[in-house]
């Protein structure tokens, strides 16, 4: 039976461990023993998580049998850095410890689920907050992400996990290959596309591929790329020939090959060396061992390394699941393919 992690700090403590993490200003033992603290919060998420996933994963599936239902936890760095890019944040306020995601075909099927799951009746893991980024409230954001997502706040018969926040992301299939082609730049360019950092002309391009799915799917445009499809398209064309965004993600998705081609329950460490473009992917027999490997190498603390571990019931759905780790971005460069090769407006054919 696999023994979950609870929480072992009080909420104050955790507060009290943010912002040391935050602000820096601590010994390295305070330092040593925040982290300490927050790791032990993060963790503690697991529980709530595979409940709300249990729940998410048998009504996505009846909305579509071939739906992709993954779950994972907030890195640790990824955590860390938050807090030092907002010194008053903590992490007790963070929604997303826990995430869980669906990827569906279409956005009736999108919306279809996130109707049922805010209806559930009898449900003891409540959601709390549902931000629609495809319509309104609030809409697609300036960077061009659409999706749905649900946060839920555990409240079933486990008291010690009471309170915890689980984030539950839908989308299609489109949604997901821009979320993927925006991870999968930052990951092997080092920018920070997703926090609005980076080339303007590649913040630029994103958005604008944002809009053209938006227009594909019938939704709202993103702000500030509302022009026709037509004028979306041309400008975007110029971008691409300036930046060579396709050119770079079909790039990285030879550098990575193929992995997970197996049907059995497995669980992965991912290991990226951003620098020297090496990833090494290690199959484990346990989820203990795999939780050892990735504490292992996040106690580096090496800004080079992007560590992750994976756990999903298929693993030759991985690759759908989280295709920003094999840079698997066919989907993506397919239909931006599709936009820029038709003639720009005026031009000769």
């Amino acid at each position: 039976m696999k023994t979950w992690v609870i929480p072992e700090h009080s909420n104050k403590a955790v507060q009290r461990a943010s912002r040391t993490i935050g602000k820096g200003t601590g010994t390295p033992e305070e330092i040593r023993a925040a982290r300490n603290i927050l790791s032990n919060y993060r963790l503690a998420h697991a529980f709530p998580l595979n409940a709300v996933t249990v729940t998410v994963r048998q009504r996505a599936l009846n909305v579509n049998p071939n739906a992709v239902v993954a779950e994972r936890r907030k890195r640790l760095p990824t955590i860390l850095d938050k807090l030092r890019r907002h010194p008053t944040m903590s992490v007790t306020t963070m929604q997303d410890l826990g995430g869980c995601r669906v990827v569906l075909e279409s956005v009736a099927e999108v919306e279809e689920l996130v109707t049922v799951l805010r209806d559930l009746p009898r449900s003891k893991n409540r959601v709390k907050r549902v931000y629609d980024y495809l319509r309104d409230d609030p809409g697609p954001r300036d960077s061009g992400y659409r999706g749905i997502h649900l946060v839920y706040e555990y409240g079933a018969s486990k008291k010690e996990y009471q309170g915890l926040r689980i984030e539950l992301q839908v989308r299609t299939l489109l949604q997901h290959a821009w979320a993927t082609a925006v991870e999968t730049m930052d990951l092997f360019s080092g920018s920070e596309l997703k926090y609005g950092k980076g080339d303007p002309d590649v913040l630029r391009f994103f958005v604008l591929v944002g809009s053209l799915m938006a227009y594909e799917e019938k939704t709202a445009l993103v702000p500030g790329a509302q022009g026709s499809a037509q004028e979306l398209a041309d400008e975007l064309r110029r971008l691409e020939a300036n930046v060579g965004v396709l050119d770079r993600l079909r790039g990285y998705a030879s550098i990575v090959g193929e992995h997970a081609k197996t049907d059995r329950r497995n669980t992965l460490t991912l290991e990226l060396r951003r620098r020297e473009g090496l990833l090494t992917v290690t199959v484990h027999e346990t989820l203990a061992e795999a939780e050892a490997r990735l504490t292992e190498l996040e106690a580096q603390d090496d800004d080079n390394l992007d560590a992750v571990l994976i756990n999903i019931a298929r693993i030759s759905q991985l690759r759908d699941a989280y295709p920003n780790y094999f840079a698997d971005t066919g989907r993506f460069t397919d239909f931006v393919a599709s936009r820029i090769s038709e003639p720009e407006a005026g031009s000769a054919v």
